[in-house]
């Protein structure tokens, strides 16, 4: 009966604590949530042979289910390889050297043919756990609207059509 009531106590005790409070969630005009550049509905405006295709084997084709897909915070949605229900998100700046894993033949002519602007450039590195897969996709950004990603030999090129 001692050790009920004592248990009984220290969780009243932690209840009252301001650690167990809970802040009330900031709503309308006070809310500050930063946006990130890639979060939004993205649909394929263009897809072509990856030129580090080495010419093995099949000509790499897009994959149809790639036309659309949708980056939010808790979820993201599209074709399966893109599909997940707790995506994990990084963004980080990369060199041109450093697009699509390295792979570019000559980063410095490459980049630029491709539309990036910049010698260092904002990439979204997307990954999901989902059963026994795990995927791993990087989206590099072009310009605010307008990022890449290189799959399967294919580059798939994606405009923002909502947010």
């Amino acid at each position: 009966m001692l050790r009920v009531a004592l248990v009984a106590a220290l969780l009243g005790l932690a209840a009252c604590s301001p650690a167990g409070k809970e802040a009330p969630a900031a709503e309308g005009a006070d809310a500050i949530t930063p946006r990130n550049p890639f979060f939004g509905t993205w649909e394929l405006t263009a897809a072509k042979i990856a030129p580090w295709w080495d010419k093995q084997g099949e000509e790499p084709m897009p994959e149809p289910d790639m036309a659309k897909f949708v980056f939010q915070a808790d979820k993201s949605s599209g074709p399966a390889l893109l599909t997940c229900d707790k995506p994990h998100y990084l963004v980080n700046l990369t060199p041109e050297r450093g697009l699509f894993e390295g792979n570019l033949p000559d980063p410095a002519k490459d980049a630029p043919a491709l539309g990036f602007t910049s010698t260092d450039i904002t990439v979204l590195s997307f990954s999901c756990a989902s059963g026994t897969a795990d995927v791993s996709v990087d989206f590099p950004m072009i310009d605010d609207d307008t990022i890449m990603a290189g799959i399967s030999n294919v580059l798939y090129t994606f405009k923002r059509t909502g947010n």
